[in-house]
Parts: structure tokens; C-alpha cells; sequence
């Protein structure tokens, strides 16, 4: 209907648990207007910058070509170390590994956000490497970010990933878990929740 394309990165889809894999746009194109694109940076090594794409021919034809203004040729060494990485079944056996190691993760999230911080309202997390949290309306969560930080807890305001700038809402928090030991995931929310409660009440003063 609006003649348009669709570019769709999938890149933590074969991180998710739970339910299972969300099926791919791509999976149900049939009119050749949807661009995959994948990355192994983040499964495997993000030093190693190999992805792929899944388009039509001519369109795969103009980007390579548009690639040798960047790069003269990706290393052919390091993509068939990765592709025998593959064919042998290493990756799919990372794969399942990271999504066990992650799923670990979330689920003491989620308990740790139940607990301490109940009066947030956390988006299910069944996969992918953070999670996003709506506070109550009196959270300005830029501010509540920086008073985070100086505490040692790293959260990001949810404001910046909005696509109406100015007028995104600024009670939303994005929390990382992909790169903290579950162990210190219940302190770490406890310690926000102490933020939060200081916050609120130079807030109400």
C-alpha cells in the first residue's frame, strides 16, 4: 500500500527463550519488500564485523559494490574459519549456551524488579539483552539515570530511543543484563531502588 521497503535487523532473535523465536518479517515477505540483515557481532565476536544480508540479487549487487568505498574485501580467512565454525555446529551450541546464561539473567531481573521496585511496570522479558521499564509519571528518568551512576548502577533514560524526540516520554528506563553476573543483579536494582526513593523526595520537596 506505501510502496515502501522494510529493512529489518534481527539481531537478538536467537537469543529469545520461552516461547520460542518470533518469526522473522522477512519469513513472510512475499513481494520482495523486506531487507534482512544479521550480524554475528553480537553472538560470537564484535572485533570480527561479519554479517549478511538476505535481499534481492540486484540489490545485493549495488551493495557490494558500495561496500569497496568502505572496505576493499572482507577477510576470506576469517569467513571460512567462521563458516566451519558453523557447518561444524559450534555456533548453534554458543547459541544455546548464551540464551541459558541470559535466561538466568532475566528471570533474577525480574524477580529483583518485583521486589524492589514495584511500582515500575517492566516489559516481559523473554529474550534480548535488556529491559524497559515504565516509573510512574513523576520520574524524570535522565535525572534518575545520572543519580544511578553516581551510585555505580548504569541505567539508560528511555527518552533517546523514541522517534518523536522532544516529545517522548521521560519516565522510561532501559536495563541492560547481558554483561553482569546474576549474583550482583539483586543488589544492583536494590541499590536503584534507593536512588528512586532519594530521588522522589527532592522531587516532592
Amino acid at each position: 500500500q506505501a510502496d515502501s521497503m522494510i529493512i529489518e535487523d534481527d539481531f537478538e532473535s536467537e537469543s529469545r527463550w520461552g516461547e520460542g523465536a518470533i518469526p522473522a518479517l522477512k519469513s513472510q515477505d512475499r513481494d520482495g519488500r523486506v531487507i534482512y540483515v544479521g550480524s554475528l557481532a553480537k553472538s560470537f565476536a564484535p572485533g570480527l564485523r561479519i554479517g549478511y544480508i538476505v535481499a534481492p540479487r540486484e540489490l545485493t549487487r549495488e551493495l557490494r559494490a558500495l561496500r569497496r568505498l568502505m572496505l576493499r574485501h572482507p577477510s576470506a580467512y576469517i569467513q571460512r574459519a567462521f563458516s566451519l565454525f558453523i557447518s561444524l555446529g559450534h555456533h548453534h551450541s554458543l547459541l544455546r549456551r548464551q540464551s541459558q546464561a541470559y535466561q538466568r539473567r532475566g528471570v533474577e531481573l525480574a524477580h529483583a524488579l518485583a521486589r524492589h521496585l514495584p511500582d515500575f511496570t517492566p516489559t516481559p522479558i523473554t529474550g534480548s539483552s535488556s529491559c524497559w521499564l515504565q516509573g510512574p509519571p513523576w520520574l524524570n528518568a535522565a535525572e534518575l539515570s545520572e543519580a544511578a551512576l553516581a551510585e555505580g548502577v548504569v541505567v539508560e533514560p528511555g527518552d533517546v530511543f523514541f522517534m518523536n524526540g522532544t516529545d517522548a516520554p521521560r519516565n522510561f528506563l532501559r536495563v541492560g543484563f547481558t554483561s553482569i553476573r546474576p549474583e550482583l543483579i539483586e543488589p544492583g536494582i536494590a541499590k536503584l531502588a534507593q536512588v528512586v526513593r532519594r530521588y522522589r523526595l527532592r522531587a516532592a520537596a
